[in-house]
């Protein structure tokens, strides 16, 4: 127990002697750990308190939450693999700067098990206190991200909560990462020859692992099939699952490629040659991050590719619920009097028209005004096809037209003077007349019906059913009651600002602001999730770039050496590791991107294929791809330059002296 213990404490010291190293492996494990605990944190705190009562609510299915939880399985998986892959090198850079020191260990009695402990000790220290410190960040960041989240949109997310059980889960789970990324450097540090490290000479490089690349190839193979096949039946979760196949292959793979590209080195410039060579000659280094960076740009360029076609969808099948430029406010029954003082007030100066209607089906009822809850329908009208209704039975003339269909329609402004009913999205009664039919809601009232009614059939879709000439509507004998208010778009356009403060008006009212409806056309953005997986995508691969040149720099003293003896310029050095850096990340982001291809191909086809459209507003349409070339040769081109530059930047210049002459 002593040995372990005094491992611990040799553990402890050197985190804290080494601080740039162990900075970067604390952030590297701590921030997952603090983005899994806010999501954590923000997730329980966000779900309803109340009691649910049976038959009510959104039943969720069983195959759903399995699918859920399974995805959310892959996710941590994924973020553990990260962890291991980009902390892992640090380790090794450790071990390697740290021969001597556990040569000495060795030399002093200290088995094999003791090297081992010592190395784990280290993970196991780091790992710890990154777990301790991004649990207490994530539970400190989500209590600051509620109220804002809160204001941002406009409700309340219930008590704060913590899930313990899931924040204890992801410390351990953390903390083991650590360990696990120790464990491959450990064992190396247990095989070291303790002669040649007491001497100062490097260890030969460890043979390749023949089999690896093999299972890793056959991995690919099943995650392709698994992608294109398992979304006709798993649907997402199906592409999820053969995108983590297909990752996990291409990090089996990544020494073999890593190696190969050593053939190819005698085709390039010195500097780039030579960072080749180097990679190919010590993969035990250079892999891990390799493979880091191709797991985290993989998952990106699926990511990105199911996110821009998902966004696709949208925007071919948005359909404007008003004229372009067109505001209609809705508000409760009882209380619209107020709200139409209140819009007016906010909108002085500004022609508000006040949209009346007969009672109809979806509607509103107001029992205490209309006892029996009475709704007027006009038959003869084809719903077949018909979208989403905001309004039915609008009493009016043309200019209540002229606001819902956006334009002055002569034929429709000429029937609704002559006193005829105008349906839109039915056929033209043949007889020239219609039939209205008064039904109530809970049988207190007796039905009629009023026969011989003008009408007529008017093309154009503003989601409206029908709107009645005001002497129509007295024949009904029923009370018209105020459904909204609207601002034509040819007397004033509502700004943002104007529908802030409309929703902040309404909001008085009730809590439902999406009641203040602007029509102004599609316009939502992809450009931030875009830039945000960039942003992913940028840091990892600058990491692994960062840590893999950190580690050739830690082994290649003696090379930078040779190359100042025989002349080399000073700038050597900082070519030399920029070159490396351009070679860590550019294998790495363009493996990511060709892995990441497929999924992201696959999971299309569940995300936006649309065989049977629910109604006529939307066409039925295949699978929609989209796939964000920018973005993806940004990464596969701009990410390397820019690891390239950063690891210029925090490079010396000066080539190291390993041994200086007497005198």
């Amino acid at each position: 127990m002593s040995g372990y213990l005094c491992a611990l404490r040799m553990a402890a010291r050197d985190a804290a002697r080494s601080k740039g190293r162990t900075a970067l492996v604390l952030a590297m494990i701590g921030f997952p750990t603090t983005l899994i605990v806010m999501l954590a944190v923000l997730m329980r705190t966000a779900e309803p308190t109340r009691t649910v009562v049976a038959g009510e609510g959104e039943p969720v299915s069983e195959g759903a939450a399995v699918a859920e939880t399974a995805i959310g399985a892959l996710v941590v998986t994924m973020i553990v693999l990260q962890v291991v892959l980009l902390a892992g090198p640090s380790f090794v850079v450790d071990v390697r700067r740290r021969r001597r020191d556990l040569a000495l260990v060795a030399a002093a009695g200290g088995e094999a098990r003791h090297l081992r402990a010592v190395v784990l000790a280290g993970g196991l220290v780091i790992g710890g206190v990154a777990a301790l410190g991004g649990a207490a960040l994530g539970i400190a960041g989500s209590a600051l991200a509620k109220p804002v989240i809160e204001a941002v949109n406009d409700d309340k997310l219930g008590p704060f909560r913590v899930p313990w059980g899931l924040v204890v889960i992801t410390m351990l789970v953390a903390a083991g990462s650590g360990v696990l990324a120790a464990l491959v450097p450990a064992r190396q540090a247990a095989r070291m020859d303790v002669v040649s490290a007491l001497a100062g000479r490097r260890d030969p490089p460890g043979r390749a692992r023949r089999g690896l690349p093999l299972l890793g190839g056959l991995l690919v193979v099943a995650g392709i099939g698994i992608s294109l096949v398992g979304v006709r039946v798993m649907r997402e979760f199906g592409a999820a699952l053969g995108a983590a196949a297909i990752i996990i292959g291409l990090v089996m793979v990544c020494p073999a490629v890593v190696g190969a590209s050593g053939r190819v080195a005698s085709r390039l410039p010195l500097p780039l040659r030579l960072a080749v060579r180097d990679a190919a000659r010590n993969r035990a280094r250079t892999a891990p991050a390799v493979a880091a960076i191709t797991a985290a740009v993989a998952a990106v360029t699926a990511l990105a590719i199911g996110g821009a076609s998902d966004f696709r969808q949208r925007e071919i099948e948005y359909r404007p619920e008003l004229p372009m430029g067109t505001t209609l406010v809705r508000m409760p029954m009882e209380r619209a009097d107020e709200v139409g003082r209140a819009v007016r007030a906010d909108l002085a100066g500004v022609p508000v028209q006040t949209l009346k209607v007969l009672p109809y089906e979806e509607g509103s009822c107001d029992r205490a005004a209309t006892p029996g809850c009475p709704s007027v329908l006009v038959a003869g009208k084809d719903d077949d096809g018909m979208r989403e209704i905001l309004l039915d039975n609008v009493v009016g003339g043309p200019r209540e037209a002229r606001l819902l269909l956006g334009r002055d329609d002569p034929a429709v402004s000429a029937a609704l003077t002559a006193g005829k009913v105008v349906m839109f999205r039915s056929r033209p009664p043949a007889s020239g007349t219609t039939t209205m039919r008064i039904q109530y809601q809970d049988g207190q009232g007796k039905g009629r019906v009023i026969r011989d009614v003008p009408a007529v059939a008017a093309a154009g879709e503003p989601h409206v059913r029908t709107i009645i000439p005001p002497a129509v509507a007295a024949r009904t004998g029923l009370p018209l009651h105020t459904e909204a208010y609207g601002v034509d778009r040819a007397d004033h356009r509502v700004t943002k600002a104007e529908e802030s403060r409309l929703k902040t008006t309404i909001s008085r009212y009730t809590p439902e602001s999406e009641l203040v409806y602007v029509e102004r056309g599609f316009t939502e953005s992809l450009d931030g999730v875009l830039l945000l997986l960039a942003g992913v995508a940028a840091a990892l691969v600058l990491g692994g770039a960062l840590i893999s040149t950190g580690l050739a720099a830690a082994d290649a003293r003696p090379d930078l050496a040779t190359l100042a003896a025989v002349g080399a310029r000073p700038r050597t050095r900082r070519v030399l590791t920029m070159a490396q850096a351009v070679v860590v990340a550019g294998i790495g982001c363009w493996l990511g991107i060709a892995g990441g291809l497929v999924p992201g191909f696959a999971v299309t086809r569940p995300l936006t294929e649309d065989l049977e459209a629910s109604d006529g507003s939307v066409p039925a349409h295949g699978a929609i791809l989209d796939v964000p070339w920018l973005l993806l040769i940004a990464i596969g081109v701009v990410v390397p330059l820019v690891a390239a530059l950063a690891a210029g930047m925090f490079t010396a210049g000066r080539l190291p002296m390993t041994r200086r002459a007497a005198g």
